[in-house]
């Protein structure tokens, strides 16, 4: 696999960027091609924009707008595959895995995002220690259109009786109290997910609300 670092921390996060790859790979989420371990490459990004400049097709990207008080404490990380370009400014990716994290104290939360038809799509992998809270719609910060976000909790895991009940849920209370997770489609067909530690219900879903999608200048 081809990788490109800055840093040792960048060297980090590439690591588990691999290991989430790995990780899909082993659940089945995708069957890889033959030529997928040349193809892929791991670089990073100081900035949102940044990181939408190097990936096609452009304005695939959404950026937290609200962040709950937490500041980015990542480099936006991007696993992808690379493609030829007409122009020679700049190698292009097309986008396979994109991924940055906020945090603050013991509060956090990450973002991984994914274009729904190139290659595979972020999905959420079962999880047993994870109930559904609801299914609700919301509409994005520069969106007309509202989409369907599911969100979960971390109940099951200090709450095991939970698991042998069937159709039980967890609470919103359960997001903040054991950590949560949004998944939802945004209007570029990008699949987003968002999880939290430490945030409420509300602020998991403002985080959600606040995605804007990255606007790339000529």
């Amino acid at each position: 696999m081809t990788a490109h670092f800055e840093d040792g921390n960048s060297l980090a996060r590439a690591k588990q960027l691999v290991s989430i790859v790995l990780a899909v790979l082993v659940v089945g989420v995708f069957m890889p091609s033959s030529s997928f371990a040349t193809k892929a490459v791991v670089d990073s990004y100081a900035t949102w924009q940044r990181a939408a400049r190097a990936l096609e097709p452009i304005g695939i990207l959404y950026r937290p707008t609200f962040r709950a008080g937490l500041k980015q404490n990542s480099r936006i990380d991007v696993l992808a595959f690379e493609r030829s370009t007409k122009t020679r400014e700049r190698i292009r990716y097309s986008s396979m895995l994109i991924t940055a994290n906020y945090t603050k104290r013991l509060r956090s939360f990450s973002i991984m995002e994914k274009k729904a038809n190139v290659k595979w799509a972020a999905r959420r992998v079962a999880d047993p220690g994870q109930r559904i809270v609801e299914s609700r719609m919301i509409r994005l910060n520069d969106s007309k259109t509202k989409v369907r976000a599911t969100i979960y909790a971390n109940c099951v895991v200090a709450e095991p009786e939970v698991a042998v009940r069937s159709g039980t849920r967890c609470t919103k209370a359960d997001v903040k109290t054991y950590g949560g997770l949004l998944v939802m489609k945004a209007p570029a067909r990008t699949s987003i997910i968002v999880e939290s530690n430490g945030l409420s219900y509300s602020e998991l879903i403002g985080v959600a609300r606040g995605l804007k999608q990255v606007k790339v200048g000529n």
